[in-house]
Order: structure tokens, then sequence, then C-alpha cells
């Protein structure tokens, strides 16, 4: 793990970070990481404890039992989870990105006041349900229906790719309101629990993300109140866009994070493993190899926090933060893809983690909005 302490940050900074660095050291080690992944099983049991520290509260103000700090301080927190446990980051991004600022940014003060204290506790989870068998990158085509029925919305649709929602009190669902009005213009967005009758959720067998998970989930008459709404009526596009640069920073500090982690496992293989009378580290071969991880892992780093900085200044920051998610997400992939060939056959067994953080790597190219999408979000903000 690097031990730049000169980094940008300031002494309070650097002291959450070292208290979550020691958190992860103590209560996430590898092989409780091998368990979790290989049996299906969330850490929910290290979420809660995470909870008592006072760390899901980080970003949300005082006013709902939370610190009041900033994107610095949530980059940092997802940074270190994810050197020990990528998916358990997510977990933590989950409730504070998707739940908190979710509310924060469009939720109702009603809402803010039920909700924000639960997440602060630990005793609320929330996840988001956006993509459709038909709606991926193309989110505004969503045809899951919502049809006003007094003071109720009866919802009809399906889903897919909806992760945590099995573990979640409440999801962000993503809807259909208007089918007359051009499709970024008709879509709604409700707080739904995913108890509610009418649900019914499947899990997916997947490559990586094994131990939260992801899932198919069907929507058939689900009857959900109009206080559940989240925003404006119909005005969902608009509120989804204003989260989409905290998701991609979010994106950017695990990655990088689990970047690092990845990195540390080749080097410390490389100055261990002997082969022609001495370390296969002292080979030219490998030092390169190593030294050209180093620097995605520093550039991955540079990018998330100045990303974190803007975020906490107000500035607009879609590039910076398309710029960002595109890096961070194919400097993981790099990283993990040579320490495979760095660890060589004992990459291919659950013995070293690099073989979970090859496949955790192939998924965020594609979550957050895929990179093509990202290259194309660019473009356009380059006037093209």
């Amino acid at each position: 793990m690097y031990t730049d302490r000169d980094f940008g940050f300031t002494e309070e900074q650097m002291l959450l970070r070292d208290s979550v660095r020691d958190f992860v050291r103590n209560e996430v080690p590898e092989d409780y990481v091998r368990h979790c992944d290989q049996n299906k099983i969330p850490p929910l049991d290290i979420y809660d404890k995470m909870a008592e520290l006072g760390w899901l509260g980080v970003a949300i103000p005082e006013e709902y039992g939370g610190s009041g700090l900033g994107f610095v301080e949530l980059g940092i927190i997802q940074e270190e989870l994810s050197y020990g446990f990528l998916e358990l980051a997510v977990l933590f991004y989950r409730a504070t990105v998707h739940g908190a600022h979710s509310l924060l940014t469009y939720g109702s003060e009603e809402q803010r006041r039920k909700y924000l204290p639960l997440i602060v506790e630990g005793k609320f989870k929330s996840s988001m349900s956006l993509t459709e068998p038909n709606a991926g990158s193309d989110a505004s085509a969503v045809q899951t229906r919502a049809v006003a029925d007094g003071d109720h919305f009866i919802i009809n649709g399906a889903k897919v790719f909806n992760s945590q929602i099995d573990l979640a009190d409440r999801t962000v669902l993503v809807t259909r309101t208007d089918t007359e009005v051009p499709n970024h213009k008709g879509i709604s967005l409700f707080f739904v629990d995913p108890k509610t009758p009418g649900v019914t959720i499947e899990r997916l067998e997947t490559l990586c993300f094994r131990s939260v998970g992801t899932n198919r989930v069907t929507y058939e008459d689900v009857r959900v109140h109009r206080d559940d709404l989240l925003g404006d009526l119909n005005g969902g596009w608009k509120h989804l866009m204003t989260n989409l640069n905290k998701e991609r920073f979010s994106l950017a500090a695990q990655v990088t994070g689990a970047s690092q982690a990845a990195l540390d496992c080749a080097l410390n293989y490389a100055k261990e493993r002997v082969q022609f009378g001495q370390p296969i580290g002292k080979f030219q071969a490998i030092q390169h190899k190593l030294a050209d991880m180093q620097v995605a892992v520093h550039t991955s780093r540079l990018l998330t926090y100045d990303l974190a900085r803007r975020l906490d200044a107000g500035l607009a920051c879609r590039k910076e933060a398309s710029i960002a998610k595109v890096y961070t997400t194919e400097a993981y992939s790099r990283v993990a893809d040579e320490g495979m060939q760095i660890l060589g056959g004992y990459s291919l067994t659950p013995d070293f983690p690099m073989e979970r953080h090859f496949r955790d790597a192939r998924l965020m190219r594609i979550g957050g909005g895929s990179n093509e999408v990202m290259r194309n979000s660019i473009a356009k903000d380059l006037g093209l």
C-alpha cells in the first residue's frame, strides 16, 4: 500500500485513511474475502462494523446525523475498503451515493429525515434499478411502466443486473410515466421496497462480484404510494444525470484501491519467487511490468482525487468524471492482467487474490456506463 503522506490530504483526512486502512487489515483478511467470494456471502457483518464507526454518514449533513464531510473523504474510504475487498466498498457506495446522495439531491425533506439517519446507523440499505433487457447504454429506453392510480402508481416491467436489491430496504426504481413525450422527458424515479407484493427477485450466476451478486427482477402490478416518488414526476432523467458524476467518481476510487492491491500482490510475489537463481523481480522484464503498473495506479489516484476536489468545490466536471472512469477502470484491467502474467500458474488459483482481481476488473469497464459511452461523452464535451 502506498505511504505517500503528501498527496494533498489534510491531517484529518490522513487520520481517516489510516483508520480505514487499519480496519481493513484487521477485519478484512484475504481468507475472509475468499470465503465470501467463493460461497456468495455478502460481508454484512463488516458493513455493520463500518456503521458503528460512523463511516456510512461521512458525507451526510450533520442535521441528519452524519459527519458533513465531502467527496475526498468518500474517496479515501472507498479506496481503502477496495484494497481489501472491492465488493465491500461497493456496499458502502450504494448506501452513501445511490442511497444518501439520491435523497440529498432530489429527495423530499420528509424522505431525507426518514431515511438518512437510518443510512448513517447502517439500518438501511439501498440499490439502483435502472438496466433492462433492452435498456442498457441507452438508459432512456426504459420500458418499466408506472401508471397513476389515485394516491398510488401501479408498476409493471422487468429489470436486470440489479445488484444488491435482494439486500436492500429500498431501491431507486427508474420507470416510464409518460409514453407520449420523448424518452428523456417521460421518466420518473420511485423509492420502492423490494419486499412489496408483485416484486420477484432472481439471483444471476456471474463471473465476478459473486459475494453480493446481481439479480433479475420483475414487477407485476406493484402498488407504490405517490409519497415514494423521488423528485419530480417525469423529471427522473434530469435527476439521474445529477448523480452520474458522483457514481463515476466512486468507481474510480474503488478501482484505484483494488489496483493498488493487485500491484502489491504482484510486487510481493516478484520479490519472493526465485527462478534461475534469483528473485524474478531482479529481471528487467518483470521490473518494467511492475513499473508500468505503478504508473497506472498513481495516475488513477491523481485523477480520482482531482475529481473529488472538483465535486467538493461544486465545479462542472462531467468530462473529468468520464475521463476518470475510463482511465481507472482500464488501468485496473491492465494491472490485473500483468499481475496474472507475473504470478504465472499461481494466478489461476484462489490461493492468491489475483484471479479475483482479473475477474472483477472486467466488470468495471462495463458498469456505471460502458467505457465506449464514456468516450462518446468526452468527445461531445470536446465539441465533436
